[in-house]
């Protein structure tokens, strides 16, 4: 058999008070899910326990999920298994959450225990909805109480949260017996040089620079945006007295004001022909649209819009070196000049990797492939390799297989309709596009343009 053999994650969940009332153990649960693992064929790849955590606890405070779900990404589960649904989820609305990134990547789950709660039937659904719906009702009954008590918290100035989430500028402290939120003398400088840097200058990159250049910190545009919105800078949280302020309330009004004549308007009615088509060919990151405009006829007030795209790694978090603007003007006639020559190498380039594919085959063939498939889950099942071992190789194979079966369109295909493309005037309908349908014919046409380290076209890649 050369089926793919399971890659699961156990998960697992007790709470305090079910250990202590009912005698409930992550051991006990482990064991089960081990034993159904093995009884079923899968593989056990990873073991996720969320100790003393209930299942109304916060998502963002499940440690265990979190490292589940990154595992989920980084595509080395196919399945989860844990006991119950509520070992899983009681909240209707994190449970869907978490769901939409299990559907993204393909990965299903099952509770082990409830075979009649599942996404692949009617009812299966149907019960799974109404479960979460009562585990939903009592999340909210809690929730009433918690807020009730935090509330008081807040009030009483009493700490509602760990070290972890401080914000820049201040720590834990004990006042009067209690641990509260106290300014940090090691950070504190830094805060007070960033408020008075941005009111004095009145710029957003200017003061992220200054405060990198300063203080040799990893200060980023992101941690801007959160001091500049954040109250506890005036000792407030949830409109209430909380902490030692940074600065009076006439000083965050007048912060609050320069921060919002900063941001750009989204209606400048500017259109970026090439989103997302160009990438930093140092860092890899997308290319983001910029602009301007400027008057090029005082009499009549007529203006000309200027779209560049640039990396914000590198001109605003100066984490990478590409400074480079490339003109959408310039790329456009680039284009428009050497779309044919362009498309001509992209041939070329697709005859080449063809050519190697061919080279690669050699005398294989797809039933010797699944042979060796079959054989690779069999050496796995008796021990015999590693699992690292048994991922790369049925990796390989199975990217030979599909090489094998996919049918190719031959560069011969691909001439023959780009002929019929270039015989057109194609310039000429151009010209009498809108510029959304500029930017739907470029989209539609290219999947990725190339650019050197000096701000030119490399090569284009086509669909």
């Amino acid at each position: 058999m050369s089926e793919k053999l399971k890659r699961c994650a156990i998960y697992i969940r007790v709470s305090t008070a079910e250990q202590a009332m009912y005698g409930k153990s992550l051991q006990a649960q482990r064991e089960y899910l081990e034993t159904y693992a093995a009884d079923h064929d899968m593989v056990v790849v990873g073991i996720y326990a969320d100790e003393g955590q209930t299942a109304r606890k916060e998502l963002k405070k499940r440690k265990a999920i979190h490292a589940l779900l990154a595992s989920v990404k980084r595509g080395e589960i196919d399945t989860i298994i844990f006991w119950k649904m509520d070992r899983w989820f009681r909240s209707v609305a994190d449970f869907y959450k978490v769901q939409e990134i299990l559907d993204a990547h393909q990965v299903t789950w099952i509770a082990t225990a409830e075979p009649n709660i599942n996404m692949d039937t009617r009812d299966g659904r149907l019960n799974l909805n109404i479960m979460l719906s009562i585990g939903q009702n009592e999340v909210d009954t809690t929730s009433e109480r918690i807020k009730f008590t935090v509330d008081n918290m807040i009030r009483n100035k009493r700490l509602v949260w760990g070290e972890a989430n401080m914000p820049l500028g201040y720590k834990i402290g004990e006042v009067d017996g209690q641990k509260k939120m106290v300014k940090d003398e090691d950070t504190a400088p830094i805060v007070e040089e960033f408020f008075r840097y941005f009111m004095k200058y009145q710029k957003k990159k200017q003061t992220v620079i200054h405060i990198q250049d300063t203080f040799g910190i990893d200060f980023s545009y992101t941690q801007l945006r959160t001091m500049l919105s954040s109250e506890f800078y005036i000792g407030k949280y949830r409109g209430s007295d909380y902490c030692p302020a940074y600065l009076t309330e006439e000083e965050w009004a007048k912060i609050q004001s320069i921060s919002q004549n900063n941001i750009k308007s989204t209606r400048s009615g500017r259109i970026y022909l090439f989103t997302g088509l160009m990438r930093c060919p140092l860092c890899g990151q997308k290319l983001v649209g910029t602009g301007c405009a400027s008057i090029i006829n005082r009499k009549t007030g007529e203006k000309r819009t200027y779209c560049y795209y640039r990396c914000n790694r590198a001109l605003i978090d100066h984490i990478c070196t590409y400074t480079h603007r490339m003109s959408q003007n310039l790329l456009e006639d680039y284009l428009l000049a050497n779309l044919e020559r362009e498309y001509e190498k992209f041939l070329i380039r697709s005859e080449i990797q063809a050519e190697k594919v061919k080279m690669k085959q050699g005398a294989r063939t797809a039933s010797k492939i699944k042979d060796e498939l079959s054989r690779l889950n069999l050496l796995f099942q008796k021990g015999r390799v590693s699992f690292d071992y048994y991922e790369t190789e049925y990796e390989k194979l199975e990217n030979e297989l599909k090489e094998l079966t996919v049918v190719q369109i031959t560069p011969v295909k691909k001439a023959q309709s780009a002929k019929t493309m270039f015989e057109q005037d194609f310039r000429a309908m151009y010209n009498t596009l809108t510029q959304e349908k500029r930017q739907a014919y470029w989209r539609n046409m290219i999947t990725e343009i190339h650019l050197t380290i000096d701000n030119q076209v490399d090569y284009v890649d086509f669909f």
